[in-house]
């Protein structure tokens, strides 16, 4: 088969890379002659002058500027111009609003006919009806109060009548708090606990009043005595741990050294005030005026509050094979008991 070929009047083959330029029918297009510049055109040299070399530093060359327009911007001064917006009619009802309306319609039919009923059958229809809710409102409290014994059921414990179970070590722990409670207790008018409260009274009276208990007609001895005079303890309950210490439970009923001086502060100190016996000036207060503190505290503590019962924890350690209270616990638990602070 003969090879396809480009047809040509020379009859050779012609390589289209080395083609040179097409040949047009109808020869090279006229120019455009004599086509009229557009008003107000701009007319400028190249590069200042013509057949100028470009980018020449001598060109000075001045670009073109272009007419002014008519635009005019709009000023920030001016109140903006309310837009006119187009009214849009609300779409039609979807179906389920459709659906909604119909059920609101059966509601209030439904409520009607039963205001019918009721005006036409009169109070026997509605006392039946008032019967039915009373029982169902029985069966419902019945209900709530099933649940509130279930979710609610207090399981709190009274204190005096929880006692863990006890070992003979959580026993002996036991019977050394004990032992060691009646010993700070056994007289409320003499004894190092009721030393300790005196002096904290005294301290007291000086540091708040400017004065001790006795410049003010007091003693402070018989003070402690009234506040030990309502303390008893017993100790119910231990845990002893296999490390040689235990943890001991009493309940300990106490008045408050603290609220027992700012009750007596209150009888006193505003005649103390008036008299010019408080501040820095204060002198010493007479026999007179001692004696009217002394009947003001005597008055004050002829109906004090009751003594306050609380439980608390005392910390013990084996010692010698016997059960110790530990000192330094029970000076910060008497502090927090009798309220020496």
């Amino acid at each position: 088969m003969a090879a396809f070929r480009f047809s040509r009047t020379e009859g050779s083959q012609v390589d289209p890379f080395n083609a040179g330029e097409p040949e047009l029918p109808g020869g090279e297009p006229d120019a455009l002659a004599g086509a009229d510049e557009p008003e107000g055109q701009v007319e400028y040299a190249a590069h200042g002058e013509p057949g100028g070399t470009p980018h020449k530093p001598e060109d000075d060359y001045q670009a073109p500027n272009t007419r002014g327009h008519d635009y005019d911007a709009p000023s920030i001064d001016e109140p903006r111009r309310p837009r006119r917006t187009r009214a849009r009619r609300s779409p039609a009802p979807s179906g389920e609003v459709q659906e909604r309306t119909v059920r609101d319609r059966r509601v209030v039919t439904r409520v009607i006919v039963l205001i019918v009923l009721l005006l036409s059958f009169g109070s026997s229809l509605a006392s039946c009806a008032i019967g039915l809710v009373g029982s169902a409102a029985d069966g419902i409290g019945s209900a709530m109060e099933g649940l509130g014994a279930i979710f609610f059921e207090d399981d709190s414990y009274d204190g005096d009548d929880y006692v863990p179970e006890q070992d003979a070590d959580d026993e002996s722990a036991v019977a050394a708090l004990e032992a060691r409670l009646a010993e700070l207790l056994a007289d409320p008018a003499s004894g190092e606990l009721h030393d300790r409260v005196a002096a904290y009274l005294d301290e007291k009276m000086l540091t708040i009043e400017g004065y001790t208990a006795a410049e003010l007609g007091l003693d402070a001895d018989e003070l402690a005595t009234y506040v030990l005079e309502g303390t008893h303890a017993e100790a119910s309950y231990a845990y002893a741990f296999d490390d040689g210490t235990a943890s001991a439970y009493a309940e300990v009923t106490a008045r408050s050294a603290n609220e027992l001086f700012w009750t007596l502060n209150d009888a006193f100190g505003e005649y103390l005030l008036d008299n010019d016996l408080w501040g820095r000036d204060a002198r010493m207060p007479d026999a007179a005026q001692r004696e009217h503190i002394a009947a003001a505290a005597e008055q004050a503590l002829a109906s004090p509050a009751e003594p306050e019962t609380y439980t608390y924890t005392f910390l013990l350690e084996r010692v010698d094979g016997a059960w110790a209270v530990d000192e330094d616990d029970l000076d910060e638990t008497l502090e927090s008991i009798l309220g020496l602070y």
